[in-house]
């Protein structure tokens, strides 16, 4: 395989973008479809809507320890692509070897924690009491393997961050592929495996994740990528360190704070029983599908935004975000009005509980409709990332979410509307973070955040 990686520092922004994007795009799609797999399958069960409950909670704590830890992969991201555009090549190696160990050992440290206190995470939520054994031995089996997660995120990142988007892409596919593959093997018993219900799905995750991380380390080490890894040389980087906790922090407690965030409303989604859990569950993986084209746009303007700063590129870098938010805009008006018309198909495919199908088109209606508005959110807080000026947007996600989305969702959910309000308040916060965020990026001052040193930059 040849080397794929972009020099985004010239040549056609708007192309550079859609060449970094659509493997990005096709890699999220997989991953959309892998978490889909699993709801599809795990909702053929009898107890299936107990089921998606669990699986729908257990991803919500799941994801604020992931966040922890994931943050520092965006600083890694973030690093390789500066110092990629600065020219700064072994820099970038450097980067690779230091964010492996730092963020494989606090990994560690989080997925022993997770597994430890999963009964206060699980009661921190208020979870229903018939949902915790069935929630339980899924979670523990996700924790397990979340550090093959985390390389996952780290060596992606690193890898997107030089403009190779292609490798994470075949990556994912691998993963998505294997999960797909193994969901109802190990769920149903079928053939040669043991029936292992909701526990087989967790199962079918961890290995497809092992399989993704060995796939991407086989191809760095066998120097088919920009990355030139040798073994024998891992060491870690005191400097480098420094500037990845100097990136990594802010997007960790943002990221870990937006997670917290999704927890809080989770636990009063809890308080409207089941049937509102499983709606729920099955309308955060229709917001997966929605974003799958955002975080491509916007995972591509962030190593372009990263690259160009590097070089001392500031046009080009505003520009880059700009257009990514137009597009991913126009896209997303065109999805959530598709959804809008056809409100109840999704949650049909992936329930059978008359119950929750009908209540799916008010999450549709309270939050689809307006995801354009996150859509755009979300790519200005990667750009944020990618230039460095990672506190700014840890400072405006937490407003974001604490000022507007929490108070908003709460309070109509103690309305007559309910669940209902509940949805409506988080689609109307869309709208206010999405003005609040975009003037401060209009001001332009998170340009002058870049974290590698003025003396290490190409001439623009």
């Amino acid at each position: 395989m040849k080397n794929k990686n972009i020099d985004a520092t010239k040549g056609d922004i708007k192309k550079n973008l859609w060449i970094l994007a659509w493997p990005i795009m096709i890699g999220n799609l997989i991953q959309v479809i892998y978490n889909m797999t699993d709801t599809y399958w795990v909702g053929k069960l009898d107890n299936s809507t107990e089921a998606i409950a669990a699986v729908t909670i257990t991803f919500s704590v799941v994801f604020v320890l992931v966040s922890l830890a994931a943050g520092l992969g965006i600083g890694s991201a973030t690093l390789a692509a500066q110092y990629y555009g600065a020219r700064e090549y072994k820099k970038v190696d450097e980067v690779t070897y230091t964010s492996l160990i730092v963020i494989g050992a606090i990994a560690l440290v989080f997925v022993a924690g997770g597994i430890i206190f999963y009964r206060q995470l699980f009661d921190l939520l208020q979870t229903p009491d018939n949902i915790i054994p069935i929630a339980k031995d899924y979670f523990i089996i996700i924790m397990v393997g979340m550090i093959f997660m985390f390389i996952f995120f780290i060596m992606s990142g690193i890898l997107r961050g030089v403009g190779d988007t292609r490798t994470p892409m075949i990556a994912g596919i691998v993963s998505g592929v294997i999960n797909m593959i193994l969901d109802p093997f190990l769920i149903f018993g079928w053939w040669i495996f043991p029936e292992l219900g909701i526990s087989g799905a967790a199962y079918a995750t961890v290995i497809s994740r092992v399989f993704a991380s060995g796939y991407i380390f086989y191809v760095v080490l066998r120097g088919k990528t920009f990355l030139r890894m040798n073994l024998r040389n891992i060491k870690v980087d005191l400097k480098i360190t420094k500037q990845l906790f100097k990136i990594g922090v802010p997007s960790s407690i943002s990221q870990a704070v937006i997670s917290l965030g999704g927890t809080v409303i989770i636990s009063r989604v809890n308080m409207f029983g089941d049937v509102a859990i499983a709606t729920h569950g099955i309308g955060n993986r229709l917001e997966s599908l929605l974003a799958m084209p955002t975080m491509g746009l916007a995972q591509a303007a962030s190593s372009i935004v990263g690259q160009n700063l590097g070089a001392g590129q500031k046009e080009r870098a505003f520009k880059s975000g700009q257009y990514a938010m137009k597009a991913s805009f126009i896209i997303l008006v065109i999805l959530g009005a598709i959804f809008a018309i056809f409100p109840t198909v999704f949650f049909d495919i992936f329930s059978d509980d008359t119950e929750v199908i009908g209540m799916g088109r008010y999450y549709i209606y309270g939050i689809t409709l307006l995801y354009a508005f996150v859509g755009c959110r979300i790519v200005m807080s990667n750009v944020f990332q990618g230039a460095g000026a990672a506190s700014v947007s840890m400072w405006l996600s937490l407003i974001c979410l604490w000022g507007f989305r929490v108070p908003l969702s709460y309070a109509l959910s103690y309305t007559p509307l309910g669940i209902k309000g509940l949805w409506l308040g988080v689609g109307l916060s869309f709208i206010v973070s999405f003005f609040f965020m975009y003037y401060f990026y209009k001001k332009g001052n998170w340009m002058n955040k870049v974290v590698v040193e003025k003396k290490e930059q190409v001439e623009a």
